[in-house]
């Protein structure tokens, strides 16, 4: 089955509601992570798949599935990989254009979050975007050109996520590079800033993790 894009919804912390309801599009296939199904169902969308162990589901949730009656995946409470991993390991062997993961971020687990980000790694591996968004950032992976559409005075940061990640020359941000380089856990990336609507990013050699911060300060008049 081949589809245009996934939209996985997974538990974390989902604020504001009717913001993740409008990035989903019209023909969207919906993968619900556990008791993120609660979120789908709260902004009106069917799950087409559930998947993971079931164990944060609340019960009018569950109910409300059965009527719905998606494809169920269930998996037992103690595996090897994680609920999401597999939900990004089943939207991987679909063949999508594009996967558009929410509810990956924020919570008190430091743990969680950092995981969840590194998971983009799987549909890069096999040449599919994907991002993880929430109200106020983006993150997604970049290995060749990326462009950034976003505000005035938006945060962006830039991380190596190899050792060196090289020949990297970026396009209206406020700090620019032209076959600059990055290493692995430097700061000189992190807290540029969009000059305008528009920004370009590419490098020739390595992986990099982008933050696009729609929450920076806007500076355009």
């Amino acid at each position: 089955m081949s589809v245009k894009r996934i939209v996985i919804v997974a538990n974390g912390d989902l604020e504001d509601l009717n913001f993740y309801k409008n990035l989903v599009e019209e023909g969207d296939f919906i993968i619900c992570v556990n008791g993120g199904c609660g979120y789908a169902l709260a902004m009106g969308f069917k799950p087409d798949l559930v998947i993971g162990d079931m164990d944060s589901l609340k019960p009018e949730d569950k109910d409300m599935i059965e009527k719905l009656d998606p494809r169920l995946i269930k998996h037992p409470s103690a595996k090897d990989k994680s609920d999401l991993e597999l939900a990004i390991d089943k939207a991987v062997e679909m063949h999508p254009g594009r996967i558009l993961i929410i509810g990956a971020l924020g919570g008190s687990r430091i743990d969680h979050a950092l995981i969840n980000i590194l998971l983009l790694y799987i549909p890069f591996q096999h040449g599919i975007p994907a991002e993880i968004v929430d109200r106020s950032q983006e993150v997604f992976m970049i290995d060749n050109q990326a462009v950034v559409e976003g505000n005035r005075g938006d945060y962006f940061s830039l991380f190596a996520l190899t050792s060196e990640a090289g020949g990297i020359t970026t396009e209206g941000l406020k700090y620019s590079l032209r076959e600059g380089s990055l290493n692995f856990a430097s700061t000189l990336g992190l807290s540029n800033e969009l000059e305008a609507g528009r920004a370009v990013v590419s490098v020739k050699s390595g992986l990099l993790l982008a933050v696009h911060s729609r929450a920076g300060k806007n500076t355009e008049s």
